[in-house]
C-alpha cells in the first residue's frame, strides 16, 4: 500500500513559510517540508503503508509544476497500483478539490478508483456525503473494527502539526464518532469493474 502525498512541498525550500505553515509553528517551506515528511513515515509506518512524496506545494506558496507535470508526476507514483482513492466530499479545501478535479478520468485506466470522505472536514460539518462527480457512484461504508480505528487514531495523531491547529485529539474524537455513528469510512467508486 502507497500513500502519495502529492503537495508534499521540498525540504529543501528556504523560502519563508506561508499563513499555514507559520501557523502549525515553522519557519520556512522548507522546515514544515521536513517535519511533514516525517510524520508521513510515522503514520504510514502505523498503517504498514510506504509514504511516496511529491514535491509540489500547496496553496500557500507556487505549486512548482503546472498541472500535467503534476498529474504526470502523479500517475507515475501509483503505476502498478490496482485500487486507487482521491478525496471526493466536501472538497472545501481548495488544493484537495483541485487534486480531485485534476484526477478525475486520468486515474480508472483497468483499475478500481474511489472517492473518499475527506476528514477532519466532513464531521465537522456533520455532513451526509454526496456526489459531486458525475462519475461517482453512490456512497457506501467501509467497515472498520476497533483495531482499525485505533490504528487510524494513531496514524492520524502522527501528523501532530497539521492536527493540533485543527483542534487536536478534540478534532481526533469528532472523527471517530462520525464514523462510528455510520459504520465506517465511506467510499464512492468510480469504476466498479
Amino acid at each position: 500500500m502507497r500513500i502519495v502525498t502529492v503537495l508534499a512541498g521540498d525540504a529543501r525550500a528556504v523560502f519563508p513559510a506561508g499563513a499555514w505553515d507559520r501557523s502549525s509553528g515553522f519557519d520556512t517551506a522548507g522546515h514544515a517540508a521536513h517535519a511533514r515528511a516525517a510524520e508521513d513515515d510515522e503514520a504510514s509506518a502505523i498503517l504498514g503503508a510506504r509514504a511516496v512524496r511529491l514535491p509540489y506545494f500547496d496553496k500557500q506558496y507556487s505549486r512548482g509544476g503546472d498541472d500535467a507535470e503534476i498529474r504526470a508526476a502523479i500517475l507515475g507514483a501509483v503505476a502498478g497500483c490496482d485500487v486507487l482513492l482521491a478525496p471526493g466530499f466536501p472538497l472545501t479545501h481548495e488544493d484537495h478539490e483541485w487534486l480531485a478535479r485534476l484526477l478525475i478520468g486520468d486515474l480508472e485506466s483497468g483499475r478500481r478508483v474511489g472517492l473518499y470522505v475527506e476528514q477532519p472536514y466532513t464531521a465537522r460539518m456533520k455532513a451526509t456525503p454526496k456526489a459531486l462527480f458525475n462519475e461517482s457512484g453512490p456512497w457506501e461504508v467501509l467497515p472498520g473494527g476497533p483495531a482499525d480505528q485505533f490504528a487510524k487514531l494513531r496514524a492520524c495523531r502522527a501528523y501532530k502539526s497539521q492536527i493540533e491547529p485543527l483542534g487536536g485529539l478534540r478534532v481526533l474524537m469528532a472523527v471517530l464518532k462520525y464514523e462510528a455513528q455510520r459504520g465506517g469510512e465511506s467510499i464512492s467508486w468510480i469504476d466498479d469493474s
